[in-house]
């Protein structure tokens, strides 16, 4: 079997490490690892990204991620680094794995290997069936997603469950954490950028309250989005107070649990214990706001949804 896994931040790291695991212990056979990510390790990675250190900032994630597994799991698995944006490559490229795990932060890459699964589905005919399991951590919440083409159903059925990504929406929409060091793709990303470096510099509790500290966040805003050429029509102060006061911190004990979920998935799919007749949940959620809450249970089909309903 030939595993993909989409992500080498804080999830995806823990995925990469729990999978290698379970090659070593011999509760599944991998030929190959594959993990794909973009971005490059930043300072505030480490708190929650067991693989990297000091030494390897500026490095692309994914590189360093499979040269850690290479070192401390000699000979068991082999991982293979892609540093490129998943959603730019083919159909033949996701055809050669037979699972994909994904890890990922963001909702338009879930959106694109969702309906490549369905693709790969419809266009073999059920011929060629890749599982998908969808991980996501928000906080001290998360979720883990059983996504089976043909049979369970498909990610964008359940995109209503998602919190609002409007950040200025009137119901308090948050700014999903994603990596946003060294390739900011939107307005937030620019402002969680300058955020965290101030925070970091020993920004002030009520920073917020000093117009000359609030103006120098702004203006910072400005040139980080000049430098990568990102509009920003909408950079008020205003706005910028709404994304930093709604920004999500990513939790280490939250990834491992998510991680943990996700890779029990793996191995029952692997062993063939999964009986949707018995036990037909294809969906868990995780919420250690106020103790340890889990919850499952089965996301019906959405019949008019514009991705899977081509399958049926």
């Amino acid at each position: 079997m030939n595993l993909l896994i989409l992500g080498a931040g804080g999830l995806g790291c823990e995925l990469l490490k729990n999978a290698t695991m379970m090659v070593a212990r011999k509760e599944i056979q991998l030929k190959k690892i594959t993990i794909i990510d973009m971005d490059t390790i930043e300072l505030t990675n480490l708190n929650r990204q067991f693989m990297f250190n000091d030494n390897d900032i500026g490095k692309y994630k994914a590189q360093v991620a499979a040269k850690y597994v290479d070192e401390k799991f000699t000979g068991v698995v082999k991982v293979e680094p892609l540093v490129t944006d998943l959603t730019t490559l083919s159909r033949d490229f996701y055809e050669q794995y037979q699972l994909i795990i994904s890890g990922l932060d963001a909702i338009e890459p879930r959106r694109y290997i969702n309906q490549m699964c369905i693709q790969i589905a419809q266009l073999s005919q059920f011929g060629n069936i890749i599982p998908l399991i969808d991980g996501g951590v928000e906080s001290l919440k998360g979720h883990v997603k059983l996504i089976i083409p043909g049979v369970t159903a498909c990610w964008e059925c359940s995109i209503s469950t998602l919190p609002n990504q409007d950040v200025m929406g009137s119901d308090g929409g948050n700014v999903p954490l994603c990596t946003i060091a060294t390739n900011p793709r939107s307005l937030e990303h620019v402002i969680e950028f300058v955020y965290i470096k101030a925070m970091e510099g020993g920004l002030a509790k009520d920073w917020d309250q000093d117009a000359t500290v609030v103006n120098q966040l702004l203006s910072q805003c400005q040139d980080r989005a000049n430098e990568y050429n990102i509009d920003k029509d909408k950079l008020t102060i205003s706005y910028m107070l709404g994304v930093m006061k709604k920004i999500i911190p990513n939790v280490s004990t939250a990834n491992a649990m998510i991680a943990a979920q996700c890779c029990l998935e793996l191995y029952k799919i692997y062993n063939d214990l999964i009986d949707f007749d018995s036990n037909p949940h294809n969906f868990l959620m995780i919420n250690g706001n106020q103790g340890q809450f889990h919850y499952s249970f089965t996301y019906e089909r959405d019949p008019q949804c514009p991705v899977c309903s081509v399958l049926f």
